[in-house]
């Protein structure tokens, strides 16, 4: 299964075979915990995917979960919170940003009106929680602005400008104008086009910034094409840093929560799909052809359980499989010329891509050194000195595989070339 029209078809499926009978809602996995996160997720996908069409019973069905579940009053009325059980065994509702910004694109995508009152009060909400001083985001009330919570927020509010052109203009334009001014970076060659501070999230926070600058841009709402232009040029020099999976930590309200609790919780990225979506949505034929593009759709087609057609993230989730699906979905509109088939991962194409994983070599290495150990010892030449010495050598790989198992050789010789540059440096 190949074709991008059979992907979709067979992913929509699966997810929409995931809703919960009773709720009408989706949680990670079919019996686990619905949820208003990955149930707006899957509105979402199987709306962008064209799988279900804004009036279909999937979709009306999950509206009225996604509005059952709404805050209807107090001080936060119109957010969407995160149930979260205390260590006393009682459930509190915690608002959250994350699912708040969710739940208003999916309900947007499924027509709902930004002057309907659940979105009204959401968006009032949305904007009640921006800080006035910098008109950026934080993920708490009350904590600084960051970088992905203010991506979240700009991409809910780009959302509602698309579907009614001039809704919150100025108020985009601000928090645009705060993005770039203090995430973006226009240092050395190194960090040049990228978002955010230095790290192992810096992939992350650059590709969801040049997202939000994209999609702008198509509102006719950015002044900032150059560091859209110059995010992606950063990512196409740093694919490692690009391409892996990581988690954000979201930090949201502690009111209610017990000393010792938090509300917090990790929020999975597949970049690969970002990725896809930001370099085939890119006005430049180059980037969509890129071995970064390449290395994105190899890595999505690597998750597809063809038995089923769901996506790993990395057991077969609900939220992966929307995530795959909304990713397709732009390959489809902006690429399918290009690619009719989502290619299959080459030999060829991870060499050239430069991806190798260094795991798999060590642990060949420590498969021949055992297969040697056996073969000295059933011709009785395994004495005391070779034993010592296949210990040493067998645990130095074993520490090695723990430390660098997960990088891949690029990976490994860029903090090689950083520790002898630091050192350099020291001397």
């Amino acid at each position: 299964m190949t074709q991008i029209t059979d992907i979709i078809q067979h992913a929509g499926h699966w997810l929409e075979q995931q809703q919960d009978k009773e709720s009408k809602g989706w949680g990670e996995r079919r019996g686990s915990h619905v949820n208003v996160l990955n149930t707006a997720e899957a509105v979402i996908a199987l709306i962008d995917s064209g799988v279900c069409h804004a009036g279909s019973g999937s979709i009306r069905g999950a509206v009225d979960f996604l509005l059952k579940h709404q805050t209807p009053d107090g001080p936060d009325a119109g957010s969407w919170p995160r149930e979260l059980t205390t260590d006393e065994g009682e459930t509190v509702d915690i608002p959250d940003l994350v699912r708040t910004t969710y739940a208003i694109q999916a309900l947007i995508k499924a027509g709902k009106g930004i002057d309907e009152q659940p979105l009204r009060l959401a968006l009032v909400w949305l904007l009640g929680r921006r800080n006035e001083n910098t008109k950026g985001w934080g993920y708490a009330r009350g904590k600084p602005d960051a970088l992905m919570p203010t991506c979240f927020a700009l991409t809910a509010l780009l959302d509602a400008y698309d579907a009614y052109p001039g809704a919150y203009q100025s108020e985009i334009l601000q928090s645009l104008q705060h993005l770039v001014d203090v995430y973006y970076n226009s240092g050395g060659d190194d960090v040049r086009g990228s978002f955010g501070a230095p790290g192992s999230l810096q992939g992350i926070h650059t590709i969801y910034a040049a997202l939000v600058l994209q999609i702008a841009r198509n509102n006719n709402l950015s002044r900032y094409l150059e560091q859209e232009k110059q995010a992606i040029e950063w990512l196409l020099r740093n694919p490692d840093e690009a391409i892996r999976l990581r988690e954000e930590w979201v930090e949201i309200d502690q009111a209610g929560v017990g000393d010792g609790q938090t509300g917090g919780y990790g929020f999975m990225v597949m970049t690969d799909t970002l990725l896809m979506k930001l370099l085939l949505g890119s006005e430049n034929i180059d980037d969509k052809k890129s071995a970064l593009a390449h290395e994105a759709m190899h890595s999505l087609k690597d998750k597809i359980d063809d038995s089923t057609g769901a996506f790993y993230g990395p057991r077969l989730f609900s939220w992966a499989t929307s995530k795959a699906l909304s990713a397709l979905a732009v390959l489809q509109k902006h690429a399918g010329v290009e690619y009719p088939d989502l290619p299959a991962r080459t030999p060829e194409s991870r060499a050239e891509s430069g991806r190798w994983k260094t795991g798999p070599v060590i642990i060949g290495f420590v498969t021949l050194l055992s297969g040697l150990g056996f073969y000295l010892m059933i011709n009785e030449k395994f004495g005391l000195l070779e034993f010592s010495f296949f210990v040493v050598m067998m645990l130095a790989a074993l520490l090695a595989y723990g430390a660098i198992g997960e990088k891949t050789f690029g990976e490994l010789f860029s903090t090689v070339g950083g520790l002898l540059k630091k050192n350099d440096a020291k001397r």
